[in-house]
């Protein structure tokens, strides 16, 4: 992202994912010539990255995945598409759609979820439990737990900070780091190496349960590097897993519209191309009918 950027309050059109989906999806809405912005990480499809080498994707023979995870950059870059580096944490539905990532929000006439499938299953009393103690983001819910006793549960290293955040504010925190070699962390922060059983609570969160101790706290953090979909918006439709779209890869929600791995098997990039270009073609569709009507 740019330094020169500059986040807009309102866009005809999101697109959630900088993977083979949300890059196609970008490519289609630029050169419909919709107001957008494609909404991604640092490092821009990491599966395919890894990939050794792909054979049945047309026109690119024997191919390793980084060069055509290359080829892909560079053709935004030659048509002027920023991947704009911004974590959605929830998608309230509209219209407009309000996202909304760390102390920031902005609202987009549609949305095209390419997220991806998330490596990572939720953890028992996760989804019971969101929004009665269970977050997703320390420092945005930090003030709401001064004085009290957190868990912070986190798959990269970006955890860190938030951790440090919090020790400023809470009576306890605990750090639980599924990934090695963990930082620079306050020395207040209480660091636990263990499997969690679960997020136990019955109207809001009491206890984590980890598989040799039990926690006594008030609020957990899950910090994924990706969040599942259902988890983003609020009454999504789901199918074994994956979000439920249509022909058109319109999802239960209207004007959301999902591609790539989100929506389900199979998991081929052939697939994830395609769908990238067909939702936003189907969102521009939508916007264009929002607007004569």
């Amino acid at each position: 992202m740019s330094e020169e950027f500059k986040l807009k309050s309102h866009y005809q059109l999101a697109i959630v994912g900088c993977g083979p989906a949300g890059m196609s999806a970008a490519l289609n809405a630029k050169i419909r010539n919709k107001d957008f912005i494609l909404l991604g990480s640092d490092f821009c499809s990491p599966k395919l990255a890894k990939a050794p080498q792909i054979d049945n994707y047309l026109g690119f023979p024997e191919i390793k995945g980084e060069e055509l995870r290359q080829h892909y950059l560079n053709h935004l870059k030659s048509m002027g598409i920023e991947v704009v580096t911004w974590k959605v944490l929830n998608i309230y539905p509209g219209p407009p759609f309000t996202l909304v990532g760390n102390n920031e929000s902005f609202e987009a006439d549609a949305v095209v979820l390419a997220t991806g499938v998330s490596p990572t299953k939720l953890l028992p009393g996760e989804t019971e439990l969101l929004g009665r103690g269970v977050g997703y983001c320390a420092t945005c819910d930090g003030p709401l737990y001064k004085g009290k006793k957190v868990a912070i549960i986190s798959y990269s290293h970006e955890g860190e900070a938030e951790a440090n955040f919090m020790a400023e504010l809470c009576s306890e925190v605990y750090y639980i780091p599924f990934y090695k070699e963990v930082g620079q962390l306050d020395s207040r922060i209480i660091q636990k190496k263990a499997r969690i059983k679960e997020i136990f609570g019955t109207q809001n969160v009491e206890k984590l349960v980890l598989d040799s101790e039990e926690i006594q706290v008030d609020g957990v953090f899950v910090l994924r590097e990706s969040l599942p979909a259902e988890q983003i918006v609020p009454g999504l439709e789901m199918d074994k897993g994956a979000i439920k779209v249509n022909r058109d890869l319109g999802t239960s929600v209207p004007g959301l519209f999902a591609a790539g791995d989100c929506s389900g098997q199979p998991y081929q990039l052939n697939k994830a191309v395609g769908e990238g270009g067909t939702a936003a073609l189907s969102a521009i569709k939508y916007l264009d009918e929002m607007k004569k009507s």
